[in-house]
């Protein structure tokens, strides 16, 4: 309020508490722009995460030599172009691929389709591809891998069906990855990736107070953040699994102020028209995968944060091919 309409205001009042104030048109004023107060440099200077969620990469592999992918290479390639950009801008310091980046079918135990049966190799050299491009991009940045539930499917494959060899290493490589392993099969050691193995438990804190993971958690007909939300009031966490876009605050009062914390799932980068198995998908009786648009969104995320805990979420989805990231519009290069 300026201080001559508040000057005219507290005079109106003295002279009459109960006169009702005239309505008028507002006063002209000379209104500048707000003061940028540039950002400290120090210890406590912000940091940058990107989160990569689901992939699913995978294939249907047909007689004829027909393949079908799981994983949205169109969004894929989108959402490593958005990388390289905000490296480039502000320097990305994590990489955090929230897990289910395999999907695995042929060591699940639901129906087996004729056509996962050659799809898992096919699966880990995209999958290595799809890691190094990540590495090529950000050079310095810690890269983080969490196994998911679909990423753990081989370990569970060989323990139920052959656990003799779940533990195999090559010989005079006691410490090494076990030669069936994801680290090992994705050549993470040689990225330098960090491997969040122990589905669901596994996890990655990039402050104290938000936690990344794949997640367990599924609501279909509402809001899985608020699952999230309602299990720990004091931490924040991001999360994958659903494969759809949610992002949620909420504040919680306390004997000292407000307290606060968040859940983010950024989507997916999987394929979203029924070429992923799910509960809601089908096949032909040629196993070809029905078009099926299922409620799931392409996307990507981001998380500016300190050491010292303060934290700030960011959802950039990918529709049609298309995205928007600092303003900048991204668009697949692929046909």
């Amino acid at each position: 309020m300026s201080d001559s309409l508040a000057k005219e205001l507290a005079k109106l009042l003295r002279e009459n508490p109960l006169k009702e104030f005239p309505l008028m048109q507002a006063q002209k004023m000379t209104i500048k722009p707000s003061t940028i107060i540039k950002p400290k440099k120090g210890k406590n200077e912000w940091k940058l995460a990107a989160l990569l969620p689901d992939t699913q990469i995978g294939y249907r592999v047909y007689e004829d030599g027909t393949v079908i992918e799981f994983h949205s290479e169109k969004a894929i390639d989108i959402a490593l172009q958005i990388l390289n950009y905000a490296h480039q801008q502000f320097g990305v310091d994590t990489v955090v691929n929230l897990g289910d980046t395999l999907d695995l079918p042929a060591q699940s135990r639901h129906h087996q389709e004729i056509a996962f049966q050659n799809s898992t190799n096919l699966a880990i050299q995209r999958g290595y591809e799809y890691l190094a491009a990540q590495r090529a991009t950000v050079p310095d940045a810690e890269i983080v891998f969490l196994e998911g539930n679909h990423d753990c499917r081989i370990y569970k494959y060989l323990a139920e069906n052959a656990p003799a060899v779940v533990n195999m290493r090559q010989a005079g490589s006691a410490d090494s990855w076990p030669v069936n392993s994801l680290p090992h099969l994705l050549r993470m050691d040689e990225l330098n990736i960090t491997y969040a193995s122990g589905y669901p438990a596994g996890e990655y804190w990039l402050n104290e107070n938000l936690r990344c993971i794949h997640g367990d958690r599924v609501n279909s007909s509402g809001s899985t953040a608020m699952k999230y939300i309602n299990s720990n009031h004091h931490v924040s966490v991001i999360y994958g699994h659903i494969h759809r876009i949610e992002m949620l605050y909420h504040t919680n009062h306390t004997s000292t102020g407000p307290g606060r914390n968040a859940a983010f799932s950024p989507g997916c980068l999987c394929r979203v028209d029924g070429s992923v198995p799910s509960v809601k998908g089908g096949i032909t009786p040629n196993e070809k995968p029905v078009k099926y648009w299922e409620n799931w969104q392409q996307g990507v995320g981001f998380a500016w944060y300190k050491d010292t805990g303060e934290f700030t979420l960011l959802s950039v989805p990918i529709l049609d091919d298309w995205a928007v990231f600092m303003g900048q519009e991204f668009r697949t290069k692929l046909d």
